[in-house]
């Protein structure tokens, strides 16, 4: 085994037992409030939640190192390595999880500005429409 995995909690952590671990200890309405993410006051399952979850990065990054430095109680690593995805954070050797956090605004405030050192690659944009042409309103005379 690489020492990628190794020292990586979340290697091999399906999203739905984190979910489900994280939703046992914090309820959905806690997890709601600690992250800020409207999604779980609204928690219509495991499975739209996940898919929720896969199809916003910035969510499920936000769930994955609340998971870790929260919950799991791991020590915060430096800004630089914040900036990784946290699928990507290698912990060192001696690291040993502790005992879950409380929800406090403190915790609400450290999980937001551990979020803002990720940065997101941009999608493209589409950059303008097309002129409209009034002989042609369905573009299909196109040169």
């Amino acid at each position: 085994m690489s020492a990628k995995k190794q020292n990586n909690p979340l290697f091999g952590l399906k999203l739905e037992v984190l979910l489900t671990e994280l939703s046992e200890h914090y309820t959905w309405p806690g997890l709601s409030e600690a992250l800020c993410i409207d999604r779980f006051n609204f928690h219509t399952g495991m499975k739209s939640t996940c898919k929720f979850l896969r199809n916003n990065q910035w969510a499920r990054e936000k769930v994955e190192m609340f998971y870790l430095y929260e919950f799991k109680a791991y020590p915060y690593p430096e800004p630089k390595i914040l900036a990784k995805q946290p699928r990507d954070h290698n912990l060192p050797e001696d690291a040993v999880s502790g005992e879950p956090a409380v929800v406090t605004d403190a915790l609400i405030d450290r999980v937001d500005i551990a979020c803002k050192h990720r940065v997101y690659e941009k999608k493209a944009v589409v950059t303008s429409e097309p002129a409209y042409d009034p002989s042609d309103p369905w573009g299909i005379n196109k040169k």
